[in-house]
């Protein structure tokens, strides 16, 4: 604890020396936490969409948010005209990349906060606001993915919007394809404990799948505010096929999933008296399937699943300014979910059974909440609030049980803007990670992990964070952001061992217990004119991830499963007005990660780093073309499996399989045309 106290205000102390010889240089400069970049200031990168000018401001990283059940404490950092979208499943970056940047008349970055600014909790957002003028925008746009083994990838889509009168009518199709970057040709290799090689399988692996997308909206004027309804649709089948073979020898691991989804939304936001009024409706509904198959000579293995899931939200929020620099929120939050998965798993033709593979799923949840936004000062801002969540969740099924939930989630950020470029803030919140509820019924994965239980025990991770941060922007078009976050972790989700009637085990999403993680966010953006490159711009992300917790079955401290430790990433763009051309290159670092399971432990990452180069051409405001050459250097995806017995608390592991296939460079094309 004195350590860490110590670290914070060494870092604390030298923000501040830093910030005031920043402050010290322009204090006439009004203290402010809002930056616009109006149209002028992304004239040059001449942009597509929306989501296009976002990836244009200077050191703000765009968040996607989460997909989870409820509404509260899962959004984007991005508002559209200051309000959240009303949707989940048709997620906010989705949003952008269909919206036009014709349509956009400004963003707004709010750093720390703002009285009458609806932060959904965040320390930074970026506000969209869009054109009023009436307007009807039709897009085409055509992209293609191309592999150099001939196999393609291509999707379409169409987008309609008209502004008329205070109102808005949107209207996308797409048919779009996805795919698996890691597919190829590859070897696995088996050894033993002693090093020694005694198989070798030749492994060719192949994804792809094509799937359909609806998304609606209309927003008008009604009863003195905004009126917003929005309905989605989406079909999502994927197919994968991965195959080894070996003299005299193949198996065959097939997987057929897929994801059907449909969501209604509805929001109405405007006055009530003295009030700022805001509510929400919103019903899904989804289907979600899984096949996989696994055969060779010796088993033929097969497991089916069958999740039908449901969520219902209601959600009011009212807002009261006290004065202009006094400002106080409060409302709540009731919601349904509901899943019910069947699953079946055989071997050789005879039947197995699965801890929870059958199962009713069912959550009454309500949530309570409260804020304040105090602008102590033009330097400085504080906002003080808090959540408090009840929940009750039952099963039904394979296990019967009833279980309730009591969570209070408090939350402070202090804001010191020390001039209108440079900040401090620092943060504190209680954050309660979602239960997916697919965990509760088993799953497979017969390609690598295997069956996998379903656990009716599941608790919510638990989360207390302690955040500082310092931004600088420099240079009108410079930034960097400096982000260190410590989390003390209560009910780790991680993987857990579970056994059946008959004393078999099974790995399980599970509670492992207390952790801790830590994490260094830097986001830069650097011009580079000074360097005599017009119009270059290199913007970077360099996150260091450190966690602890003990291993259930081994007792040591490791890392919590699937955690990557770093993520780095440099991305070049130079705007060349003259050839009305943009043109990039962007470099990845890769990653990694670790799954502990009872009897394995598994390793993956595709080392660095990746590379791609793109060049961007605009002829005229309605047309544009892109050109991408992904992959230049081929990555290698490696996989390797090391086996215990009994378990990994008895080492050294007593086969290892590694698998390594080399992917393909990849080159994209994209054709995009815009009738006014």
């Amino acid at each position: 604890m004195q350590i860490r106290f110590l670290a914070v205000t060494t870092v604390a102390a030298l923000l501040f020396v830093s910030g005031r010889a920043v402050y010290a240089q322009d204090a006439s400069a009004p203290p402010s936490g809002l930056l616009v970049y109006d149209e002028a200031y992304f004239a040059d990168a001449r942009p597509n969409t929306a989501m296009d000018m976002i990836r244009r401001l200077p050191g703000f990283a765009f968040d996607n948010g989460q997909s989870a059940r409820g509404f509260a404490g899962t959004a984007a950092n991005v508002l559209i005209d200051g309000q959240r979208p009303t949707s989940k499943t048709d997620d906010v970056q989705s949003i952008l990349n269909r919206m036009p940047a014709s349509s956009v008349a400004r963003i707004e970055v709010i750093r720390g906060g703002a009285p009458g600014i609806d932060m959904q909790g965040l320390p930074v957002i970026a506000n969209v606001i869009r054109k009023t003028a009436a307007s009807t925008t039709i897009v085409l746009d055509f992209n293609d993915n191309i592999w150099m083994d001939g196999h393609t990838v291509p999707s379409l889509s169409v987008d309609y919007s008209r502004h008329s009168g205070g109102s808005i009518y949107e209207l996308s199709l797409q048919r779009f394809g996805g795919y698996d970057d890691s597919v190829g040709l590859g070897h696995r290799i088996f050894t033993d404990s002693n090093g020694n090689i005694f198989q070798v399988d030749r492994e060719d692996r192949q994804a792809t799948g094509f799937g359909e997308g609806l998304n609606s909206a209309i927003t008008m004027p009604l009863w003195g505010g905004t009126f917003k309804t929005n309905l989605t649709l989406q079909d999502s089948p994927f197919h994968s096929d991965l195959a080894f073979t070996h003299p005299g020898y193949r198996s065959d691991i097939i997987s057929h999933t897929g994801n059907q989804n449909g969501e209604l939304g509805v929001h109405w936001n405007g006055n009530i008296g003295a009030f700022e009024t805001e509510f929400l409706g919103l019903q899904r509904a989804g289907r979600a399937t899984n096949y996989n198959v696994f055969r060779d000579p010796s088993t033929d293995q097969r497991f089916l699943s069958v999740d039908l899931t449901s969520e219902t939200i209601v959600r009011a929020t009212a807002r009261y300014h006290e004065s202009a620099a006094l400002v106080f929120e409060g409302g709540g939050e009731i919601a349904y979910n509901w899943l019910n998965g069947k699953s079946s798993f055989t071997l050789d033709g005879a039947p197995v059974a699965v801890p929870d593979a059958n199962a009713t799923v069912s959550e009454k949840r309500g949530e309570v909440f409260g804020q304040g936004t105090w602008k102590i000062d033009p330097e400085l801002t504080l906002e003080v609030g808090a959540r408090f969540e009840f929940s009750t969740i039952s099963e039904s099924g394979d296990t019967r049980k009833q279980r309730s939930f009591f969570y209070p989630k408090p939350r402070a950020l202090l804001t010191w803007a020390l001039d209108d470029k440079t900040q401090i803030r620092a943060r504190f919140e209680k954050v309660l990670d979602q239960i997916d509820f697919g965990n509760f019924i088993a799953t497979s994965d017969l390609g690598g992990s295997g069956v996998s239980a379903g656990n009716s025990d599941l608790k919510p991770q638990q989360r207390d964070q302690y955040e500082l941060a310092f931004e600088w922007h420099f240079w009108d078009k410079g930034a960097i952001t400096a982000t260190l976050l410590h989390e003390e972790i209560t009910d780790v989700s991680d993987l857990i061992v579970v056994t059946d009637s008959m004393g078999n085990s099974f790995a399980a999403p599970g509670n492992i217990g207390y952790g801790i993680n830590n994490q260094l966010d830097i986001e830069a953006t650097l011009p580079l004119d000074f360097l005599g490159i017009e119009n270059g711009l290199l913007k970077s992300t360099t996150i260091w991830r450190s966690s602890r917790v003990h291993d259930p079955v081994t007792g040591q401290i490791r890392v919590i499963t699937a955690q990557r430790p770093n993520d780095i990433e440099f991305a070049f763009t130079q705007d060349i007005n003259s050839l009305k051309s943009t043109w990039g290159i962007n470099w990845f670092n890769g990653w990694r990660e670790r799954y502990y399971r009872l009897q394995e432990l598994r390793d993956r990452k595709i080392p660095p780093g990746l590379l791609s180069v793109f060049w961007e051409y605009k002829p005229t405001p309605a047309w544009s073309l892109h050109f991408e050459f992904d992959n230049i250097d081929p990555f290698i995806y490696d996989d390797k499996h090391y086996d215990y017995s009994p378990s990994r608390a008895f080492p050294p592991p007593v086969t290892l399989e590694e698998r390594t296939v080399r992917s393909q460079p990849r080159f994209y094309f994209e054709i995009r045309k815009t009738f006014n």
